[in-house]
Parts: C-alpha cells; structure tokens; sequence
C-alpha cells in the first residue's frame, strides 16, 4: 500500500530509561558534591577549635595541616564533578582515604574511644556505597584497620592515648576491650548497610525500568494498534469498484487503502485464480505525476525477481483508462503486526534478515531503491517465508530524484539520514532501513519518535537512537552492529544488503569481525547512541523545515 511522505499521527514522546548503575552513579557524584560541601564546613569549623581546644599541639598542627590539604584536593574534585561524564571512581577513592586519615588524626587528638570515631562511621558507610565494591572494601579496612590497630596498641599501653578527652587510665581494662569492639561492630555495621542499601536500591531500580519498559512499549504498540485499527475500520467491505472486471480480474472486498491507491481481493475471470489488485484512486487519476508514479511500481516491483518479493502478476497497459496491478494473493501477518502481538528475536529474526536482505540484494542489482521499508511492508506468510511488498515510492537508483524534486518521501522513523535531507539515495538507504526494522524488533521500539515531523527529521539526520542494551538484551556484538547498520553517513554503512545480513549473522554469534567492531567505536565516538537519562534535543533543522 501507498504511504503519504510524512505521517500525521504523532508518535509518543520517548520515554526515558537508565541502567541502575548509571542512575546510582549519577546519584553516587551528586551526593559526592553534597559531601564535599558539608565537609568543607566542618573542616573550617575543626581549624577554629583547634585554636581554643587543649590537647597535643604538634598533633594540632598535623590535623590543621591535613584538612587545609583535604580542602585543596577536594575542591579539585568538586570542580571536576560539575560534570557527571567526568565521574572516575579513582578520584572518589583518593578523596576516601585523604578523608580517613584525617580524620584518625582528629581521633587521635581528640581520644582514642572519643565520639570522635562516629565521624569516621559517617564516612565510611559514605564511601562504601560506592559503584567499586574493591574501593568500598579498601576504604574499610583502612578506616577500620587503622583505629583497631591504635586503639589496641593504646588499650595494651604500648602508646599513650594523647588525646585531651581520654578515658584509658580511669577505665577498667574489659571496659576497653568492649569498647574498642563495639567501634569496629558499628564500622562494620555502616560497610554492610551501605553495600546492602546500594543492592537494595538497585533492585528497586530494575523494577522500575523493567515496569517502566513495558509501559513505554504498550504505549507505542497501542499507538500503532490505534493507528491501524482507523484503517480497519475503513477495509473489509465493499469497495467503489467492487463486482467490476479490470483487465482479466473480478474485484471483491477492500483489502487496505492507502494514499494513492486501492487493494481489493480478486479472481482471475478465466481461472479463478487468486490475487490482489491495486487500483489508482480515481481523485489523483488527473495527475500525470501520481499516474506515472503508480506505472512506476509496475515496473520496478516486475523487474525484481525473487521469492521474497511480492510477485506481479498481471499490470494495465499505459493506454487504459484505469490503471491497475494484479499481484499474489498474500495471507499472512506483517512485521507491524507481529511485533505488536509479542515481537520478533531469535532465529525468527534471523530468517527474516536473511530472506528481506535477499530481496533488497536482489533490488540493488535490477537499479531499485525501495525508500519506504518498515515493519508494515514486510509480510511473512503463512507458509513462513518473509515478503517486501509496496513499492509505490521505489525508484531506479539513476532518477530517484525525478518524480519528487528533492522531496522527502518515505516514513520518517525509519529512513536513512540523507533521505530525511531530501538528497538523492541509493540502494543503501534500504541498508539503514532494514538495521532500523532490526532495532525496532530487538528493542521494542521504533529507532525515533518526536512531537512533530521536523523534530523526527532532526533526529534522524543529527542523532542516535536510544543505546539498544539499555532497552533490552542486546549483545556488545548485536550493538555494535546496530552502529554500523544505522550510521549516518552512507560510505561508514554496510554497503550492500547481502553484508549486512552476513554481518548480522556474525553478530547474533557474537562473533562480529575485529575489523567491524573497530568502526562500530569509531563511529559511536562520532555519534554515540543516546542515554536513556537524558532526553534527546528537539531542535527542528532550518534545513529540513524549508
């Protein structure tokens, strides 16, 4: 069926999603922020104490010291931090260990069994929630190991405790012990609540995503359902040419309507034979340009032989006065109906690669661009064999620009960047559609949705679409594949349909070639996919919209 250049329905705004380590990690750099602040206070506020506070001065001044050094080295970090790409747990780790040292000098200063310790408590439940469960341990045992081994050496009078709140020589020695204990229980306790808080907190997060997930993909499927489903209210019945011959067919029922066309179910008149005939809506018959265009898809769809499209079977001469095309009678699904119903991963999506990308080799060796594929025009049959069907916008690779003068024509979702510019295309346009049909199929969703058309345009031409393993189980190999099958500019593509169906047949094996998964980095640098923590800018291009 025929397809208007720009669909009016407006798709559902893209719904964001986020891994849970990256929304801890996003958490784990703001809260870092917030520490660092609060740090700073309470550090400015230890230097004024130590001018009043009695105690050992030379301790004094190597806490004074260490916290002006503290302050200086954090604030580095808190700079850096303005920018949450920035984020390296190494720098989160030396500020860890700057932090405990200093502050066991401060317990070392204040008392050894001083309330002093609960600080370093604070601190270590702080930095053990940490994305690197080998910092959040080394943190611990730095913190802990450090006020055991002192408070021990103190406890059996091998040092002095020199702080000035000292509770040693009026403490029985049990009492010491206890207490000593009771510190490590509660350093122990704050590294076990905050790794278990941070499991905690990403099991809570992977629920939602996954509740998250599936809302968005009902809603797009109920949007494409809604779509549809105005369509089917319009087919199944008697049509204007219903009970008419054209050529050597009887028409029955409307079996679809489109933008330039009818398809009714026929019969042959002579043999019975089932088929298929579209005829050009009688409105657009006094258009040469809409008429040529229909005689167009006579043409290329018959000059492509393969078991994969659509077969021709009978088309009206130039002269009738009611142009027409008879082809196979196909009962089946489409894709867009199958993804709708549950999707398409697996061996099913391998075969429909495979057999799709035959067609598509098969078109760039008769000169054709098909320009619209998308799930709705590739059909699997009964019998289990996958069909491109609708090649009402196909060109010849040599003209394609003749009938719609730079135009864009085709499905915005799905169409290759420099289509969305309206430049002239080539069977490789094709390529990127059919990595869009793949990305639709291993995600759930379509590669681009917008408000308006002109943003969609935008996004196509400027943007990636949301990273694939962040919306379903996606390979390292299958991603990667995904970035050379959808790159922007036609030359860092597969170049033919036949590569990327061997391509994609390597990565379902996560054996994807060296060779391609250095390009697929390459370009990721170049145009890396979009977050799902960040929603993708809607800027509509000045190019696009004039």
């Amino acid at each position: 069926m025929d397809h208007t250049p720009l669909p009016r329905v407006t798709e559902p705004a893209p719904t964001t999603f986020t891994s849970p380590a990256d929304a801890l990690r996003n958490e784990e750099v703001a809260r870092t922020r917030t520490f660092i602040q609060l740090a700073w206070a309470a550090a400015v506020g230890v230097l004024l104490a130590l001018v009043v506070l009695p105690g050992d001065r030379r301790i004094a001044l190597a806490l004074a010291i260490g916290t002006a050094i503290a302050i200086v080295g954090s604030f580095g970090v808190y700079v850096r931090l303005r920018t949450p790409s920035k984020f390296d747990p190494k720098h989160l780790n030396i500020l860890a260990f700057v932090t405990v040292i200093v502050t066991q000098i401060g317990i070392l200063y204040v008392g050894t069994f001083s309330a002093a310790s609960i600080i370093v408590a604070l601190g270590v439940y702080f930095f053990c929630r940490t994305e690197s469960f080998a910092s959040a341990v080394g943190v611990y045992i730095v913190a802990a190991g450090s006020h055991g081994l002192l408070s021990t050496l103190v406890v059996f009078d091998v040092l002095p405790d020199t702080g000035f709140y000292r509770v040693g020589d009026s403490c029985p020695f049990g009492a010491q012990i206890v207490a000593l204990l009771s510190i490590q229980q509660m350093y122990a306790m704050c590294f076990f609540l905050a790794r278990g808080t941070r499991r905690t907190s990403i099991t809570a997060l992977e629920k939602l995503q996954r509740a998250t997930r599936l809302a968005a993909q009902r809603d797009l499927q109920v949007a494409e359902l809604r779509r549809d489903l105005d369509k089917a209210l319009q087919i199944g019945g008697p049509g204007r040419f219903s009970g008419h011959v054209v050529g050597s067919w009887e028409l029955g029922p409307v079996l679809g309507r489109g933008a330039m066309g009818e398809v009714y179910e026929a019969k042959h008149a002579s043999t019975g034979a089932e088929g298929a005939v579209k005829l050009l809506r009688r409105e657009l018959l006094g258009d040469s340009q809409h008429v040529e265009r229909f005689f167009r898809e006579v043409r290329t769809a018959g000059a492509i032989d393969s078991p994969h499209v659509v077969q021709v079977l009978d088309s009206s001469a130039p002269t009738d006065q009611l142009p027409f095309l008879a082809m196979e009678r196909l009962r089946g699904q489409t894709l867009g109906e199958i993804l709708r119903a549950g999707g398409l991963t697996g061996a099913s999506l391998a075969q429909l690669v495979q057999q799709v990308g035959s067609a598509l080799e098969r078109a760039r060796l008769a000169g054709v661009v098909h320009r619209d594929l998308k799930p709705h025009n590739i059909f699997r049959t009964e019998d289990g064999v996958w069909k491109v069907v609708d090649f009402g916008v196909a060109v010849h690779a040599d003209n394609s620009g003749t009938l719609t003068q730079g135009g864009v024509i085709g499905t915005p979702a799905y169409m290759a960047p420099e289509q969305a510019k309206g430049e002239l295309v080539d069977h490789r346009a094709d390529t990127y559609a059919l990595g869009a049909v793949i990305y639709r199929c291993l995600t759930g969703r379509v590669p681009f949705t917008a408000k308006d058309t002109p943003a969609l345009l935008y996004a196509v031409v400027h943007l990636m679409p949301l990273r694939p393993s962040a919306l379903g189980a996606v390979s390292p190999h299958m991603e990667a594949f995904l970035a050379v099958a959808m790159a922007k500019v036609r030359d860092d593509r597969f170049q033919t349909a036949g590569q990327l169906a061997a391509a994609f047949a390597a990565a379902h094996r996560n054996a994807l070639p060296q060779d391609l998964l250095d390009r697929a980095t390459r370009l990721l640098r170049e145009h890396s996919w979009v977050e799902p923590d960040r929603e993708p800018p809607r800027r509509p291009s000045k190019q696009l919209v004039q």
